[in-house]
């Protein structure tokens, strides 16, 4: 896991640097910007989802129809499925491919949160490593291999910055200057399932909540949008809870910033759901599909019947060939029997023959 997270962590880093700049380091307001950068990003292939999901409604009869027929042939029914993966175009895997991406782009985004002054301050993890070393020399206890290390290093320079002014008071400043709440929450900290927290009501429960919530209202407005989801009810049923639990659990077990930005993911999933259900009408997005997919299968007949014209032609030619190079000399043959039958006439009735007259 910690390998995936650094993979991803490290280009998203920049961009939520960027974003931390451009919003006057505002971090709330960054993990905001930062959410719109990635949608608009995926924007292509959302668009595309939908594509694909109306495509599925299209031929969805036809898959119900093989199954009817060679359901109870495993082998001759893969056959006869892929087949008509084939000849539709259609990719099974492509519609699920803006949900793949969303899980390295989270896990990427629990990086940057877990790691704001290797991505945010840009220091060095030598630099992050003799900061620990020096807060350790004063007493303070890290976990070994702990995901917190630098989130425990941030409060812990707002505690105590001279301790680690030798190491770079620059660093440090910065750190000083650092706004990592929203509404007076630290998103830095993981939600705890517990209904106070020092001593008051736990409002870092409202982020979880709201993480389920609002996946469960895009994943219910998805369902009733979507042209399949009466063909395919049993598994969108299992996603409508599926879905909003494991919001749920991913907000108990990130920090704040993370659940935060899952949460604006959500929302504006549920917005671009929203738009497309008006600008990309499943219905009227199904007839133009099934239009291109008809457009395109005539134009591959096209493409086959052209094929067989230019054989036929070919064989034509070759036909052509073959007899001028034979005709000549069965012509011959056929003048020589005609005139060998002229003389036996002749001679028969007494007449005379010139070969001249076959000429």
């Amino acid at each position: 896991m910690q390998f995936i997270m650094t993979i991803f962590g490290w280009p998203l880093g920049f961009v939520m640097l960027g974003c931390y700049l451009l919003t006057g380091n505002n971090y709330a307001l960054a993990i905001t910007v930062f959410t719109i950068i990635t949608k608009l990003a995926l924007l292509p292939l959302s668009v595309k989802q939908q594509k694909e999901q109306a495509k599925m409604a299209i031929f969805q009869p036809k898959l119900q129809n093989i199954q009817k027929k060679y359901g109870n042939n495993k082998e001759r029914y893969n056959e006869e499925i892929q087949k008509l993966y084939t000849e539709e175009g259609y990719n099974p895997m492509s519609g699920c491919l803006p949900s793949l991406i969303q899980f390295p782009i989270l896990f990427g985004v629990i990086d940057v949160v877990y790691k704001p002054i290797y991505h945010i301050f840009r220091a060095s993890n030598a630099v992050i490593g003799e900061m620990v070393a020096v807060a350790e020399a004063a007493g303070h206890v890290f976990e070994k291999n702990s995901y917190y290390t630098q989130i425990n290093l941030l409060k812990i320079v707002k505690e105590d910055p001279e301790i680690f002014n030798a190491v770079d008071a620059e660093l440090v400043s910065k750190i000083l200057d650092f706004d990592m709440t929203l509404f007076g929450l630290d998103l830095g900290v993981v939600p705890q399932f517990a209904l106070t927290y020092e001593g008051s009501f736990n409002w870092y429960l409202l982020i979880p909540i709201l993480c389920g919530v609002f996946q469960l209202v895009m994943t219910f407005f998805m369902q009733k949008s979507n042209p399949t989801s009466q063909q395919g009810a049993g598994a969108m049923n299992i996603m409508l809870y599926m879905m909003p639990l494991m919001s749920v659990y991913i907000g108990f077990i990130v920090p704040a910033a993370a659940g935060f930005y899952w949460t604006l993911s959500a929302v504006a999933q549920l917005i671009q759901s929203v738009a497309f259900h008006f600008f990309l009408n499943p219905k009227k997005l199904a007839e133009k599909v099934e239009a291109e997919v008809e457009a395109e299968r005539e134009a591959k007949r096209a493409k086959r019947q052209e094929a067989r014209e230019k054989l036929k032609e070919l064989q034509r030619e070759r036909a052509a060939k073959y007899a001028q190079e034979e005709n000549p000399s069965q012509a011959a043959a056929n003048k020589k029997k005609l005139a060998e039958a002229r003389k036996r006439a002749a001679e028969k009735y007494g007449e005379k023959y010139d070969e001249n007259d076959d000429l």
